[in-house]
């Protein structure tokens, strides 16, 4: 099946195929971009092509469309904000709730620790400590919202040396894949599961999730030199 849809100077061009369940997407036009008005035009084809690039690839997903936003459910991450290839840049995890807990958490031994030590100190001290705070916060929701990779390969291929019975998923057993018995899904390059972060930690957010834990370290080292540099100096 082939269409041409002509918006503007923009050609989009999907061709699907039953023999190789693979979709093609074309534009003539370079100076496309997301934030142009031939893109905005473009939703609605963009919106139909997404639910068939996930039928074939991915069909054990769900859709929810909320005015003229589209969230794909991946097992049990709620994924959105798509690129051109139709890839998610976010995703929520199950155990979201714990992230909002953790940020209350923060900002309750935040406002202790201001009262116990900060309350006295000299405003650059108060600085320091409020940048470290927002990096904390900056870093937990990064890791929390960055989409992981998802491996939604359905066929067989010379590279694709494993495979998920669970997920009837083929995968290269370099990528270091494993199935999130959490997440539902198969990730590539995964660390480890945290509930904390609300899903895996894996490619696409392993490096902000070590940035979380070495500013939580630079807090609790600055928290602890400044404590005992007040009681000494007195200031």
């Amino acid at each position: 099946m082939e269409e041409n849809n002509k918006i503007s100077d923009s050609t989009l061009i999907i061709n699907e195929s039953n023999t190789n369940n693979k979709i093609e997407i074309e534009s003539n036009n370079d100076n496309d971009n997301e934030g142009s008005p031939i893109l905005s035009q473009l939703e609605p084809i963009m919106s139909s092509s997404i639910e068939e690039y996930y039928k074939i690839n991915f069909p054990e997903y769900k859709i929810i469309k909320i005015h003229k936003l589209i969230f794909i459910k991946m097992g049990n991450l709620l994924t959105f904000n798509f690129d051109s290839n139709y890839i998610p840049k976010l995703s929520i995890g199950p155990h979201w709730y714990l992230t909002l807990v953790l940020l209350l958490l923060i900002f309750f031994l935040s406002f202790m620790l201001y009262i116990a030590i900060f309350n006295q100190a000299d405003s650059v001290k108060r600085i320091i400590f409020f940048f470290l705070i927002l990096i904390e916060y900056f870093l937990v929701i990064k890791t929390a919202l960055t989409h992981v990779q998802v491996v939604m390969n359905k066929k067989k291929s010379i590279d694709t040396g494993g495979f998920c019975s669970i997920c009837n998923v083929y995968f290269n057993p370099n990528n270091k894949v494993e199935h999130c018995r959490f997440c539902g899904v198969c990730i590539e390059k995964m660390d480890h599961h945290c509930v904390w972060m609300g899903k895996c930690v894996a490619k696409n957010n392993t490096f902000y999730f070590y940035a979380m834990i070495f500013d939580l370290g630079l807090i609790y080292a600055y928290v602890i030199f400044c404590g005992i540099y007040m009681a000494i100096t007195k200031k």
